[in-house]
């Protein structure tokens, strides 16, 4: 079964397709670009997909919860929806406070133009195509290994920790990810994206599809507020 992971990078998105036959990579500056048909059996992307009116999301909390001391702060405070629009960080900042009575952090700001894209591309979405679900690669690495990593992922030992999982579940992994190191620049796609992406295609290789909550909440437009992950 043919499953699709997605990341956000500097350059726009990079994304790992696998399949039994192969694995393969793409770098596209448009969403649009990746989520092209024939669609994959399963698209899983590393980026907020159900939107809270209030900013507050289940799954954020229990993302954090189960990663853990060290590693929680990865899961960054998803914002309201109603401060999508705003232009500029002070006036999302306060359009936030306003809905969720809580201010943004700079990092969840600088993910507005990929949850825009993505926010955009599912409100034009056909109801046949095929529609990615939100996956966060900390979760999907913990899932695969069945408890908490060591290491950080923007360290050499954290790229090898999540290496050496990955390779666990198939051995064509390393080949890929040097093709993609060898052909991007890190300025425009990081080591750690590329292995992100790589997470979010093969996590379903590791065991049972999950959801964070079991029973995910939807907001106003009937998305699932839900981080996906696999494990046994």
């Amino acid at each position: 079964m043919k499953t699709l992971g997605i990341d956000g990078c500097r350059a726009g998105w990079v994304a790992i397709t696998r399949s039994a036959r192969r694995l393969s990579w793409q770098v596209s500056e448009s969403l649009t670009d990746i989520l092209a048909p024939p669609y994959p059996a399963r698209i899983f992307i590393d980026m907020p997909i159900g939107l809270s009116e209030t900013g507050r999301r289940e799954c954020d909390a229990l993302a954090r919860r189960m990663l853990g001391p060290g590693f929680s702060s990865s899961v960054f405070p998803t914002p309201a929806r109603g401060a999508l629009q705003a232009k500029s960080y002070p006036e999302a900042n306060a359009l936030n406070r306003k809905h969720a009575g809580q201010g943004l952090s700079k990092q969840s700001y600088f993910l507005f133009p990929k949850i825009r894209e993505l926010d955009g591309w599912l409100a034009r979405a056909e109801s046949g195509e095929r529609q990615p679900r939100e996956a966060h690669p900390e979760v999907a690495f913990l899932g695969i290994k069945g408890e908490p990593l060591q290491h950080k992922k923007k360290t050499a030992a954290g790229f090898s920790e999540r290496l050496s999982l990955l390779s666990g579940l198939d051995a064509r992994v390393p080949e890929l990810v040097e093709d993609v190191l060898a052909a991007t620049r890190r300025k425009d796609v990081a080591a750690d994206d590329i292995l992100d992406a790589c997470c979010l295609a093969l996590m379903p290789l590791a065991g049972r599809l999950r959801s964070l909550p079991k029973r995910p909440a939807r907001d106003a437009r009937g998305l699932a507020m839900e981080i996906c992950y696999c494990g046994s």
